[in-house]
């Protein structure tokens, strides 16, 4: 039996919002993207992550055309991403209504900065998303690939100048610690400084990239040499002494729950002591199927700093 999905709150969003985050990165084919969509709806998912930069802009399309043809706009909720290390304020209006007609949507509930621009003062960011927001033309908003002291000026500029602030913050957050970039900017959420954070505050966090992109996957040779070249890019992610002493003991802990160690370490993200939820990018329902099962495990507290190698010992 499937296990029932989970839910939790976005801050300025009026609705549910599943704690499995459907990412649309990897469809292709049109056909093959509803088949997954119906399923995952029909299991009780109902946030879809996209970002106007996959594929310029067709998977939003195939998204939109899904939701219209279904005629579920009010009961999905949509996250799109928007912009680059170069993205202007005044740029962000246009950047959503992209989105927005691709989605076929009048609003968006939640958008994100797909990247931080350095040069730009937090302030002119919060500023023009309040706008945004007062316009009608989005609910909430977050930050992707954002450092932590970046992040933290935003809320307490926020504060002072009574605007609505960053709802949440996008950066990866895996098991395995991310010990070298996938890409120039991309930025970890799991050190100490972010999680005390996150955890002290309540902070949502979305994760990209949550099962830390299979690294916790039992494959067998035929799969490891079919993949080698995706698991040379895994190695220069992934790879440390640190991250497969975690894989050992998710895999030890896995038999308790009678799971796999991707299970468990997808499980550790949904299950933080503050509103994490996790992006899972499946390219087919078999996939997708595989993902769910980490609904049913509830870590306790000592697992989750035990997984993380916080503890030595359960």
């Amino acid at each position: 039996m499937m296990p029932l999905m989970i839910f939790g709150k976005i801050s300025g969003v009026n609705k549910k919002i599943s704690k499995l985050i459907l990412g649309n990165e990897n469809q292709r084919k049109y056909s093959n993207a509803v088949e997954l969509w119906d399923y995952w709806f029909e299991k009780g998912g109902n946030t879809f992550d996209s970002s106007m930069n996959y594929s310029n802009g067709k998977l939003e399309t195939f998204l939109g055309n899904w939701i219209k043809s279904r005629g579920i706009e009010n009961e999905i909720v949509s996250i799109t991403k928007g912009g680059n290390e170069k993205s202007e304020p005044d740029q962000i209006n246009k950047f959503i209504n992209y989105s927005l007609e691709r989605l076929k949507l009048k609003s968006l509930d939640v958008f994100i900065l797909h990247h931080d621009n350095t040069n730009i003062p937090t302030g002119e960011y919060i500023d023009a998303l309040n706008q945004l927001v007062s316009k009608g033309l989005i609910k909430s908003f977050g930050a992707s690939n954002w450092k932590i002291n970046r992040f933290i000026k935003s809320i307490e500029w926020a504060k002072k100048n009574k605007k609505i602030s960053f709802s949440l913050l996008n950066n990866n957050l895996s098991l395995a610690e991310m010990v070298r970039p996938m890409w120039t900017d991309s930025v970890s959420s799991n050190n100490d400084e972010y999680l005390n954070f996150l955890t002290k505050y309540k902070h949502t966090h979305l994760s990209w990239s949550s099962q830390a992109r299979g690294f916790f996957i039992k494959e067998n040779f035929v799969k490891k040499f079919l993949r080698r070249k995706f698991m040379k890019y895994l190695k220069n992610c992934f790879n440390s002494a640190s991250n497969f002493e975690r894989k050992a003991r998710a895999e030890l802990l896995a038999k308790k729950y009678d799971c796999s160690a991707n299970d468990i370490a997808l499980s550790w993200v949904i299950n933080q002591n503050f509103p994490s939820f996790g992006i899972i990018g499946p390219k087919n329902v078999n996939h997708l199927k595989y993902t769910l099962k980490c609904l049913s495990i509830k870590l306790s507290e000592n697992e989750l700093m035990w997984l993380n190698l916080k503890k030595n010992s359960l």
